[in-house]
């Protein structure tokens, strides 16, 4: 029996985060974690148990996916729970779900591994044997098959769902609203539906739980069950089904869940690599264990360790060459320069047991000034060789800007997790008539490399509401969002010419927060680029006006005509990942058709169409630049 919790009015209460891993968490289901060979979790059951315990938790349960080795190795302690995640499918098409279940057996966990290709035959089993189970994440699609017919047939055949710790808050908040607006009418058109009788006296009537989802140890205990009057385990789960359960959230975004990866494949890295005899000696290895681990400060060694690594960065400014080979080696080196310029970035409290809250947002910042100083240096290189026309050195960088790309990946993966979550939660809960707040507005996020070019461009839609994102503008406000820039390049051959790199993840973070609905790049040089970007990772519509800037400045630059030829073929590749490309005049458009730009995605600008209609006339030209559309 857990501990029991006394509140002010004397009334007793139990608390339990209902969904932790441990290391016997071995197949990760996101697709970073499973490139690098890395398991979903490292952290130990009894760790886990003390650290659930010290943050308030009466209870204790283990839910490793379709494994309980982890619950099994903590079992005799107190106010432990057998649990776990359990991996099924929709039999019709192989759509993946997980379900959580507690207080099993062994017995019984070997019979749910035998029933749980078969979700049907899985929940009967476990309504017959009377055991406590949960739909988890139900916006989650865990293998890119789930969509709103999914997620209705598991309103039949759930009484309760997961409030997810690692979820967005829009798609937590519609799951409330979705499941508070069920009636007994429209379980009833679900049934007839689906061919799928509703499940429990009351159908209509859904409880919720609420679990972490914790896979690094960082955030147990940040999304948990509370549960009044509850002094055992018996009680506590009897209370969820009663209705007496509140779920105590500690709102999730992006950030965190890149975080939690960034920590997993840190752990994994430091048991292979045998770093953790290296971390007390090397303040850099220090600072990321205790951001990426939450181990605390020791005041022990701490200004010799920081003394020694600035005496590292004095020694590493002498380094000569913008890009080192390895990119362990440049990550050293930014970083070290990074404390010199930035030392608060690092500082922590003296004898702070861990880092100031939230951590998430300060490791955010620490990855995206790194991230921004090596993708410096990198873009820096790759134009000071297209000067010269070094083709190879210009291959060898773009080689070398992989390792680069996997380094951001886990924001990337973090930003498109939440979207594709928040995206499916609001089609389900529209369809079910659950819409909550008013639609958000239309609105058009216009990439331009100025203010000029982005407001010529949106101008050419007939958008309800736009924003046009640049680095280079006199002035902030209105329909301009200024962003600061990371560097810029300047062409000693063009005086006038250069080119500037926007903050990539400050941009994500943006589009992502704001109600953007689709992307116009204005131009294909850095800023349209990482518009691009970040329209394939959040998955929203993206569309072009054409500009010959690049291959121009490639031009002017080299008077090469094989590296201007590289330019139009990157070109075609860019507008090869939108949905329209707008162009100025039927003679720009059969070029791009020339250079491989398909013609199904050409289209005239609205000012060119106009003024053909008002001229009262057609050129054939015309019709084929729009490719019969």
């Amino acid at each position: 029996m857990g501990k029991r919790v006394a509140t002010r009015c004397g009334k007793e209460r139990m608390q339990a985060d209902l969904h932790v891993h441990s290391r016997h968490s071995q197949r990760p289901s996101q697709w970073l974690l499973q490139k690098i060979g890395c398991p979903e979790s490292f952290t130990e059951p009894l760790r886990l148990y003390h650290l659930a315990r010290r943050r308030g938790m009466d209870l204790v349960t283990v839910t490793d996916h379709n494994r309980i080795e982890g619950a099994l190795e903590i079992a005799h302690l107190p106010g432990v729970v057998i649990g776990e995640e359990v991996t099924s499918y929709f039999p019709e098409d192989g759509c993946k779900v997980h379900v959580l279940v507690y207080r099993i057996s062994e017995a019984q966990h070997a019979e749910i591994q035998k029933l749980r290709p078969n979700l049907y035959e899985l929940l009967g089993y476990l309504r017959q044997e009377g055991v406590f189970h949960a739909a988890a994440h139900p916006f989650y699609a865990v293998n890119d098959r789930l969509t709103p017919a999914h997620i209705e047939k598991l309103l039949l055949l759930f009484s309760v769902f997961e409030i997810n710790g690692d979820s967005h808050p829009e798609a937590n908040r519609r799951l409330r609203e979705m499941l508070a607006a069920l009636t007994p009418q429209a379980l009833g058109q679900l049934a007839d539906r689906h061919g799928i009788a509703p499940v429990g006296p009351r159908p209509w009537v859904k409880r919720l739980i609420g679990g972490s989802d914790d896979h690094s140890s960082l955030t147990i205990g940040r999304t948990f069950t509370r549960v009044e009057g509850a002094r055992s385990a018996a009680e506590f789960f009897a209370g969820i089904e009663a209705g007496a359960a509140q779920v105590i959230e500690e709102p999730s975004s992006p950030k965190h869940l890149a975080h939690n990866l960034y920590s997993i494949a840190y752990q994994f890295y430091r048991a292979r690599l045998d770093l953790g005899a290296q971390v007390p000696h090397d303040f850099l290895l220090r600072f990321v264990d205790r951001s990426l681990r939450g181990t605390p400060e020791e005041e022990e060694g701490g200004i010799l360790s920081r003394l020694h690594f600035l005496w590292q960065a004095r020694r590493l400014r002498r380094i000569r060459g913008s890009l080192p080979g390895p990119l362990v080696d440049l990550l050293r080196k930014e970083t070290a320069r990074l404390i010199r310029d930035e030392p608060e970035l690092f500082a922590l409290p003296r004898g702070a047991k861990q880092l100031p809250q939230p951590s998430a947002e300060r490791w955010f910042d620490f990855i995206h000034k790194m991230s921004s100083r090596i993708l410096l240096g990198f873009a820096n290189h790759l134009l000071d060789h297209l000067s010269g026309a070094n083709l190879f050195s210009i291959f060898h960088t773009i080689g070398s800007a992989g390792g680069f790309c996997t380094l951001l990946a886990p924001y990337f993966v973090g930003f498109a997790h939440h979207n594709a979550q928040i995206r499916l939660a609001r089609e389900a809960a529209g369809q079910l008539g659950a819409q909550g707040a008013a639609p958000r507005p239309l609105r058009c996020a216009v990439f331009a490399e100025n203010a000029a070019q982005g407001l010529a461009a949106a101008g050419s839609r007939e958008e309800a509401e736009r924003v046009v994102l640049t680095c280079e503008a006199d002035t902030e406000g209105g329909a301009v969002r200024r962003f600061a820039p990371i560097g810029v390049y300047a062409f000693e051959e063009l005086p006038g010419e250069r080119l500037v790199y926007p903050p990539l993840l400050e941009m994500l973070d943006f589009c992502f927060s704001q109600p953007i609905e689709r992307l116009h790049l204005a131009g294909s040089g850095p800023t349209g680029l990482a518009g691009l970007f970040i329209g394939r990772f959040l998955g929203l519509p993206l569309e072009a006006t054409h500009s010959e800037a690049i291959p121009r400045l490639a031009r002017q630059l080299t008077h090469d005509t094989f590296i201007e030829d590289l330019a139009w073929k990157y070109l075609a590749w860019f507008y090869g990942h939108v949905r329209t490309v707008y162009v100025p005049s039927p003679g720009v458009a059969r070029e791009l058709m020339e250079k491989g730009v398909p013609a199904e995605k050409i289209r005239l600008e609205a000012r060119v169409r106009a003024e053909d209609e008002a001229a009262g006339r057609r050129r054939p030209a015309r019709r084929a630049a729009q490719g019969g559309i």
